[in-house]
């Protein structure tokens, strides 16, 4: 199963994502939750520390926009830029704004 949450800026999309990946991830289904928000947050929500959520890697732009040439297969790419999280959720991050008019 696939599910995107989308919407307008501060009517909850991390809550509701961190809710539906806790659900799942406590009936034992294996979850990746991705978090495209330009300010991610969801590292948090799902019990990494400020530290450990700002260490999480960030998905090269050309694996994003789909321009990788499918150079990397999905276990290596879990292996890379996936990180486990204390809600036994595995994390990608696939994007975030470093610098003024970047988003």
């Amino acid at each position: 199963m696939k599910l995107g949450i989308v919407g307008k800026g501060g009517v909850g999309k991390t809550t509701l994502s961190t809710l539906i990946c806790q659900h799942y991830a406590a009936q034992g289904k294996r979850v990746l939750a991705v978090d495209t928000d330009s300010n991610p947050n969801l590292a948090l929500s799902l019990g990494l520390s400020p530290a450990q959520a700002d260490a999480v890697p960030v998905l090269p732009r050309a694996l994003v926009v789909g321009t990788g040439n499918g150079a990397i297969s999905p276990a290596q790419l879990l292996a890379d830029y996936g990180v486990p999280t204390p809600s036994e959720v595995t994390l990608l991050n696939a994007m975030a704004v470093t610098q003024a008019g970047a988003g």
